[in-house]
């Protein structure tokens, strides 16, 4: 049975080391973990049926804008 994901590490633009979950049949990233445990456990369970089966819509991956709120909290309330 031919794999539909796979995790390999990659260093991000901050030198910190993450590893990375690929989807091969879409060439989509769907995940970035801190720990090779955590990347190994989610490949796991989408090789076993989990999510899209090697599909996953592009609209699923994007991510939402947020705003960093910290610093305006903190002008407010210091």
């Amino acid at each position: 049975m031919k794999n539909l994901y796979r995790y390999y590490p990659e260093f991000n633009d901050n030198e910190e080391l993450l590893w990375i979950v690929h989807e091969i049949t879409s060439d989509q990233i769907v995940a970035q973990f801190f720990f090779e445990e955590d990347a190994e456990e989610l490949c796991r369970f989408l090789e076993k049926g989990g999510g899209f089966a090697g599909f996953t819509p592009p609209f699923i991956l994007q991510r939402v804008p947020t705003l960093d709120i910290n610093q305006d909290f903190q002008a407010e309330f210091a």
